[in-house]
């Protein structure tokens, strides 16, 4: 069974992650597509894995570090699934530059509960989605999940405000300044905002794939686990899952708001939504629901990716 198999952490587990995401990336950047074979082409695309590899990991150092899971690979599991079920979040490389910013930013976020280097950690913090909203301006909306984790965590004062602010600042000069030098010329304001079209017809004009829906419900089902097993008994863990379920929703967020090309800004919901899956499936009494869960994930994911099979629209 796969929880069984994935229940106690394994070097082999991470060979076999690493392998499923080399074959999708591949799958997605390169088959599908009509890829002229250069250097130029190889260097690009080698440096796009080396950011999902390097996301990945990041991941992992997330769980590990801060004891969001057990002893297992779920959450990584779990990411790996993900990103076979929505294969076209890996297509835009500012998504995957802006998303790796994004879980550094969520590494010192979640480290925030430690009450130690505050300040650091919230400069650190802001700076990271600031250079994320650099590649992708929606990005931007992260801080919120910041400045929930000061609440939460009860470091919420004046100047650790100020701090994050700082740290906007910090990166508004950079910025600046670079563009000084390359361009001769100030950045326009405009170019690093999120915009997104307000028309009443978007949503119903806009064709939603069924794999973006499956994500939502299963994302939705380990949540309603969370909130019933953990928020409601007040484990020690809550803060750090509140903090983690409110930039799941950022990222989907994030998708709707971008549409008609929404489905690859999934990528920004899949880290923090794996983890709340993982504790989902290590703490379920119906271990038979997390298998299925897995189950359809991985079916779903070889349709697309294994066998080729585009899923259907509504």
């Amino acid at each position: 069974m796969i929880t069984s198999f994935f229940k106690t952490s394994k070097p082999i587990h991470y060979i076999i992650f690493l392998v499923v995401l080399i074959c999708v990336f591949v799958y997605q950047r390169i088959i599908l597509v009509e890829y002229e074979l250069n250097i130029s082409n190889i260097l690009k695309e080698l440096g796009s894995l080396s950011i999902l590899l390097a996301s990945f990991f990041t991941l992992i150092f997330i769980v590990t570090k801060n004891n969001l899971t057990y002893n297992n690979s779920y959450a990584a599991l779990y990411f790996c699934l993900f990103v076979g079920l929505i294969p076209s979040c890996l297509e835009m490389n500012s998504i995957l530059i802006s998303n790796f910013f994004i879980l550094l930013s969520l590494r010192r976020i979640v480290s925030l509960k430690t009450n130690s280097n505050i300040k650091k950690k919230v400069l650190d913090a802001s700076i990271w989605i600031c250079l994320a909203a650099v590649f992708e301006p929606w990005a931007i909306l992260f801080l919120g999940g910041l400045f929930m984790a000061m609440l939460l965590y009860s470091v919420a004062q004046i100047k650790n405000s100020i701090i994050s602010l700082c740290g906007i600042l910090a990166v508004g000069m950079l910025l600046t300044c670079y563009q000084l030098f390359t361009e001769d010329t100030f950045p326009n304001l405009k170019d690093y905002l999120p915009t997104t079209c307000f028309d009443t017809f978007a949503f119903t004009n806009t064709t939603l794939e069924v794999a973006p829906l499956l994500f939502l419900t299963i994302v939705l089902l380990g949540i309603g686990s969370f909130i019933a097993k953990r928020f409601l008994k007040n484990r020690l863990k809550t803060p750090n899952f509140l903090v983690l379920v409110l930039v799941t929703f950022i990222g989907i967020a994030i998708a709707f708001l971008s549409l008609p090309q929404g489905v690859s800004y999934f990528l920004f919901a899949l880290a923090p939504s794996a983890i709340v899956l993982a504790n989902f499936s290590e703490t379920t009494r119906y271990r038979w629901l997390s298998e299925l869960v897995m189950g359809v994930l991985l079916f779903t994911a070889l349709l697309q990716v294994g066998l080729n099979i585009p899923l259907l629209t509504i």
